[in-house]
């Protein structure tokens, strides 16, 4: 199963990709988690130290490598099936319960031009990765639609808008979800999160329901995110047993209950 976990910024996302990356390799999946987010926060969420964390790589800063598989140039000249098969043994670092971590990288230094030869790179490595029935990929997309426009995400079973309580993330929610069927996603589901009355969850409801879209699990408000994020923990080490740990708990049984089997 590959998850594309997408929304707004400031939703969520990165700390219920990592939280949801860990609980699934503690169920015995072998899962790749990959940062396409320019930030880099994905490290810190799945609780690698900072240290280890500066040791990282990131593909974009292996210039060799991105030019060797994709190329600098644009337009036609821009090979879009590059080799990847090696990428994942090779670069690949194990944080904690075995999720192995791909850094894509960020813009490095105002004005140095868009990341389209590290994008094409996402998009052919994620093609390529042939899956046992074990093995998860989930991805912590760019905040935004952009990404999209690239087709970064190209091919996922599953592309998981987190929805805030407010207007304008359940419009991005929509706005996602017809993107990323345009680019052959199979499935567009949403998560909830940052839940604290009953009537947000149901005006968040509402503006999935009138997008077509499904809502998998709510999560509620919960300090212990933030707490863990001041402290620059993983929440699954900071608080096990939160509201927020226990509800990912259940988009992951919804989640492989609808798109394992």
């Amino acid at each position: 199963m590959k998850i594309a976990v997408a929304g707004k910024g400031g939703v969520g996302k990165t700390t219920i990709a990592a939280t949801l990356a860990r609980l699934m390799a503690r169920d015995g999946y072998s899962v790749i988690a990959v940062d396409v987010d320019p930030s880099l926060n994905l490290a810190t969420a799945l609780g690698i130290s900072e240290e280890d964390a500066r040791r990282i790589t990131p593909l974009s800063q292996n210039l060799e490598l991105v030019r060797s598989r994709v190329g600098t140039s644009f337009g036609p000249l821009l090979n879009l099936s590059p080799r990847v098969d090696d990428v994942v043994e090779r670069y690949g670092v194990v944080g904690p319960d075995g999720v192995v971590l791909l850094v894509m990288g960020t813009v490095r230094a105002g004005g140095a031009g868009c990341l389209c030869p590290e994008n094409a790179f996402v998009r052919a490595m994620l093609s390529h990765l042939i899956l046992g029935r074990r093995e998860v990929v989930i991805l912590d997309m760019a905040a935004g639609l952009e990404h999209l426009g690239r087709g970064t995400a190209k091919g996922v079973d599953v592309m998981l808008c987190v929805v805030e309580p407010g207007a304008r993330a359940v419009e991005a929610a929509s706005r996602i979800a017809e993107l990323a069927r345009q680019i052959e996603v199979r499935e567009v589901a949403a998560v909830a999160n940052k839940i604290s009355r009953e009537r947000e969850r149901e005006f968040v409801e509402r503006g999935l329901e009138r997008a077509g879209i499904p809502l998998l699990a709510t999560i509620p408000f919960d300090r212990a995110v933030q707490e863990a994020d001041m402290a620059g923990a993983a929440l699954l080490d900071y608080a096990p047993d939160c509201p927020a740990v226990s509800a990912i708990r259940t988009l992951e049984r919804e989640l492989v209950r609808r798109y394992v089997g």
